[in-house]
């Protein structure tokens, strides 16, 4: 059993290896075991004394017989979750054959485990004195010995696990290891290169080596500049070997991938999945997430369309591929696709919590603050209150035109916040929460907020342009409105909305000449015909004196959306007589 392999109860079975025992026993077979086979004594003669068949049984065989049945005894006490009862029969069983390795192995590891590093020890200095005692037993005790702080007993059984296994890795990151545990990199660099060094190292060596190069980059324990060439080029010899095993490929793909040589990531793992994709269902299922990661970080929207696709043919009932193959359409703006997945993500697994948000986000975007509503309602009944339940539903009340009840859970989501994560109150909360306030007339909290939000992003455009025109429109703090909008512009020059502040900052400080031209590119420019922006046009049309264009733009404005005040205009300056 080697370094890596998985606890034999998984590989044989532990049911069947206990059923499979029985019989051993009754036909005295020693399969698997490292003792020599001898046969049992004849049968007693007419010369042996009867009543004393005990004494002509074969003594290896009873010590053999023993073995086993404390053997199978340790598998009962494991099948009933019983680990020390079933550790104490195994030590009994290698009491009994000490040439059990795989048992050995398998022992110590679970005395490592249960941090007790010295009957670890115990255990493996017993099987390293048997005569064919593998490396990784030696490899194994050098591990014990780091624990036990016995740093010379280590080293030693470290450089004989790579004496006789010098392929295997194991006993050359044990040296390594214990060099830099002792602040000598360069012993620990050497041991390294001894193995690099190997002629015909093969790949899974090299593919070893390369991993344990990055993780003492990522533990700090070696530079960057140091480890990550040295892994590149141990990844490009064992590509050189043309590995075809699909663990090797998978260990090349992930080393690749962790030094981000994307494409070479990709190319592996695609070669996985349609050479080794039939293993089977988890497989697959694993390759296509790591690819449409890799993918999306590449920015190839088609290839990791296509792999989430897959996953969702394969398992239709699988909510975070819903969730991911959302985000994706969040990104290509394709707003109803995106609500539709995650509406199933979440029927899927109802305690999807972030998809809840995207959700009513995606929904108030839509224009449907009705439907933004049940989903914080269905949010608000499963989830316990936090920073992004109170925010959310606040949003989906401002939506509603309820901003009264949307600044108290503002607050509450402030208050969340500041408790556990200052950090999510960024400049789009306080553009939130300065919009509601202003909406309510409360303009020196808007200012506050608005200020706050141009504090964490100065280029916030909307930002720049709300609090400008808010300034306008009431005709306060014009200069410092004008150079708001001013710098809003800069950022968007050709944005209708911007237009218009700036037409109105200008209205408002008396000059309707310059006003007229960036209120016509406004409503020029605008998607779709604004009230607000033709009853703007028909006020400086006003002030110039240009009574009939005025009067047409106002027309215009009642036309898209009635309003008493811009029909009192139309009123207040009736339609000049044509001349005979």
């Amino acid at each position: 059993m080697g370094g890596s392999t998985p606890q034999f109860w998984q590989s044989h079975g532990r049911r069947a290896l206990l059923a499979g025992l029985t019989a051993l026993l009754v036909a005295g077979c020693t399969t698997g075991w490292r003792s020599s086979h001898r046969s049992a004594s004849p049968a007693p003669t007419a010369a042996s004394p009867r009543g004393s068949a005990r004494s002509a049984v074969d003594p290896d065989l009873e010590r053999r017989v023993d073995a086993y049945a404390r053997f199978a005894a340790g598998v009962a006490h494991d099948l009933r979750r019983e680990p020390r009862q079933a550790e104490a029969e195994f030590s009994a069983s290698l009491e009994a054959d000490p040439s059990h390795e795989t048992l050995a192995l398998e022992l110590s590891r679970r005395y490592l485990r249960n941090r007790e590093p010295a009957r670890a020890v115990e255990v493996l200095l017993r099987a390293s004195r048997q005569p064919h005692a593998s490396s990784d037993v030696f490899g194994w005790l050098g591990v014990a010995q780091v624990q036990v702080t016995n740093q010379a007993g280590a080293i030693k059984a470290f450089r004989e696990a790579t004496r006789r296994a010098p392929d295997s890795f194991l006993g050359y990151r044990g040296l390594a290891q214990v060099h830099l545990g002792n602040g000598r990199t360069n012993e620990a660099l050497r041991v390294l290169e001894e193995a690099a060094t190997r002629k015909n190292a093969p790949p899974a060596l090299l593919i070893e080596m390369a991993g344990f190069y990055l993780l003492l980059a990522e533990e700090h324990l070696l530079p960057k500049e140091t480890a990550e060439p040295r892994a590149l080029a141990l990844l490009d010899r064992a590509t050189a070997l043309n590995p075809v095993e699909p663990e090797l490929l998978a260990g090349l793909a992930e080393g690749y991938h962790r030094l981000q040589q994307l494409p070479r990531a990709i190319t592996l793992y695609e070669a996985l999945l349609r050479d080794h994709g039939s293993a089977g269902l988890a497989m697959r299922q694993a390759l296509r997430r790591q690819l449409f990661d890799l993918y999306l970080r590449e920015r190839d929207a088609t290839n990791a369309h296509r792999h989430l696709e897959g996953l969702l043919t394969e398992q239709p009932t699988n909510p975070q591929a819903h969730y991911a193959l959302a985000t994706l359409y969040l990104e290509e703006k394709r707003y109803p696709d995106a609500a539709r997945h995650l509406e199933q993500a979440i029927l899927l697994n109802p305690d999807l919590e972030p998809a809840y948000y995207q959700l009513v986000g995606l929904q108030l975007a839509l224009g449907r603050p009705d439907l933004a509503a049940d989903t914080m309602a269905r949010a608000r009944s499963r989830f316990p209150a936090g920073f992004l339940l109170e925010f959310y539903t606040g949003l989906s009340l401002a939506a509603q035109e309820k901003y009264l009840e949307a600044l108290d859970h503002y607050a509450a989501a402030e208050l969340h916040a500041r408790v556990h994560d200052p950090t999510r109150l960024t400049h789009f909360f306080y553009f939130q929460l300065g919009s509601a306030n202003e909406r309510l007339g409360r303009f020196a909290e808007a200012e506050a907020a608005l200020r706050r939000c141009l504090e964490l992003d100065p280029r916030n455009a909307e930002a720049l342009n709300y609090l400008g025109y808010m300034w306008a429109e009431r005709g306060v703090n014009l200069t410092e409105a004008r150079s708001l909008i001013d710098r809003a512009l800069a950022i968007e020059p050709d944005n209708p909305a911007f237009l218009d502040s700036l037409a109105w900052v200008l209205y408002q400080q008396g000059d309707a000449a310059a006003a007229l031209e960036p209120q016509r590119r406004a409503v020029a420019l605008m998607p779709e015909p604004d009230a607000t922006l033709f009853d703007h046009l028909g006020d400086i049309y006003h002030a110039l004196g240009r009574t009939e264009e005025a009067r047409e733009a106002w027309r215009k404005s009642v036309a898209i959306e009635p309003d008493p005040k811009v029909e009192q205009k139309l009123l207040a300056h009736p339609e000049t007589a044509a001349p005979r």
